[in-house]
């Protein structure tokens, strides 16, 4: 039987794959976390760069809320474990 922390396990694999081919095919990678209010998360770019963004009402674009700086992007991915 697979366990919870198994599973959970897995699955950030799975997640970090994705990231990664979304991110090599130079397309963004919408990154959820409890950090930012509900309707916002980030969104990050094959060159690195992340925003934070919200969802338009049709769920087909975005809409920037902030750029952030290179600072705050380091923070980011040591948070995240984006390194």
């Amino acid at each position: 039987m697979v366990t919870i922390e198994e599973l959970n396990a897995i699955g950030s694999t799975v997640v970090r794959r994705l990231r990664k081919k979304k991110l090599e095919s130079g397309k963004p990678f919408l990154i959820w976390s409890s950090e930012l209010p509900k309707n916002q998360s980030y969104l990050e770019y094959p060159d690195r760069s992340i925003k934070v963004v919200t969802m338009s009402p049709d769920l087909k674009s975005f809409h920037l809320v902030r750029e952030l700086t290179k600072g705050q992007v380091d923070i980011i991915r040591s948070r995240l474990n984006l390194l």
